[in-house]
């Protein structure tokens, strides 16, 4: 088995689409895909199998082989495979021959693809994006392993988004924490050891800056990838953050990209946070931080070099045009009007509660007048 992220190419897709970063065994296991791979012959190997039946509930199986040749309605049915879907049951796949790929949605929505050949065992937890496909080998056999009747409706992509058992799978794995050890650090070694108020230990909600929420963190990280890094006049117009400046904005972005320089990345649509990511994980003598955010300690780079960045960028982390296309930002009143329109609220309040006094004070009056003689408030 390999894991790492998907390229986002328009190659075949039973091409490998590796993007040159790995991920670990760890990270699928934090979005609860379970790996194992099988040692020794097959009947070693069937013993581990019948045993995690025993451990999961495990009560009935079946085998498939897929290829062109023995797949009836192979061409429809790998189409299924590869459309982005959900099962309300957990995916359980022992290979026995060929290979293929499953790529799987992470925290971040990015797609990992994950190889899988002879001996592997793979659990795809109930309510996680995910598809399938052959390589380009076009042939695997798989034992299919089930708790109950298996469920094989595919759910897709947006319609699974409020199944129960997606929002259970999100709330499961939670959103991304970068990890623990990794201490952002302005300094190389030893001159800092503690994290200070403006360092995050979570990219997801990613350093603030000054003046700035996390709800309106999120909508600019949505209008980035709708408009491209660097379109701040586009997302001023949008009306989605009023009052917002582009000195502000442009702050705030290098915070969520966890870099200073953000020339390499200017008007590509882009989730800033895929990247804050992957620049929360680099160490080393050479990467030094200033407010969470890495540096630039060599000459400044030339054209050629920030446009050769720029592509690559382009390639590991540009949000598909159908999906950025169809985002839709929040539109809010300018903060001036809401104070002008809260201030006439007010005002119109006082005068209620103005008036509703003189009445009381008008109704106390008209007692007194009416009370009997020798009362009480009569000789008063």
């Amino acid at each position: 088995m390999r894991a790492y992220l998907y390229d986002n190419s328009d190659a075949d897709q039973r091409e490998l689409h590796d993007s040159g970063i790995p991920v670990s065994i760890q990270e699928l296991n934090a979005i609860n895909v379970q790996y194992q791979q099988l040692k020794g012959t097959l009947d070693e190997q069937m013993e581990v199998v019948e045993k995690l039946c025993v451990e999961r509930s495990y009560k009935n199986r079946d085998e498939i082989h897929i290829s062109p040749e023995l797949l009836d309605n192979y061409d429809e049915k790998i189409k299924i495979f590869f459309t982005e879907h959900i099962h309300e049951d957990e995916e359980i796949r022992f290979i026995m021959a060929g290979a293929g790929f499953f790529d799987v949605r992470d925290r971040l929505d990015r797609w990992v693809r994950i190889r899988v050949e002879v001996g592997d065992l793979l659990v795809v937890p109930a309510g996680i994006y995910h598809r399938f496909t052959l390589d380009t080998s076009n042939y695997i056999r798989a034992m299919r392993l089930f708790k109950e009747d298996p469920k094989w409706t595919p759910i897709n992509r947006p319609e699974a988004d409020g199944n129960k058992y997606r929002l259970e799978h999100l709330k499961e794995i939670g959103p991304f924490t970068a990890t623990s050890s990794v201490v952002p650090r302005s300094m190389p070694s030893g001159q800092r050891n503690v994290v200070r108020s403006n360092d995050s230990a979570s990219l997801w909600n990613c350093t603030l800056s000054p003046g700035w929420t996390l709800d309106e963190v999120q909508v600019l990280r949505q209008a980035l990838m709708k408009f491209g890094v660097g379109n701040w006049m586009k997302i001023i117009e949008s009306e989605s953050l009023p009052g917002k400046t582009i000195a502000q904005m442009n702050l705030q972005t290098q915070r969520m990209l966890g870099q200073q320089s953000t020339a390499e990345f200017n008007g590509l649509h882009i989730d800033t946070l895929r990247v804050g990511e992957l620049n929360s994980l680099k160490q080393g003598k050479d990467i030094k931080r200033k407010n969470n955010c890495i540096v630039n300690t060599g000459g400044k780079l030339g054209r050629d070099e920030v446009e050769q960045r720029r592509i690559k960028h382009r390639e590991m982390f540009e949000v598909e045009e159908k999906v950025w296309k169809n985002i839709v930002l929040p539109r809010f009143d300018n903060p001036l009007v809401v104070l002008d329109r809260k201030r006439a609220e007010l005002k119109a309040l006082r005068a209620e509660l103005d008036d509703v006094l003189a009445q009381l004070a008008s109704a106390g009056d008209n007692d007194e007048c009416a009370a009997p003689t020798g009362t009480k408030r009569a000789r008063e």
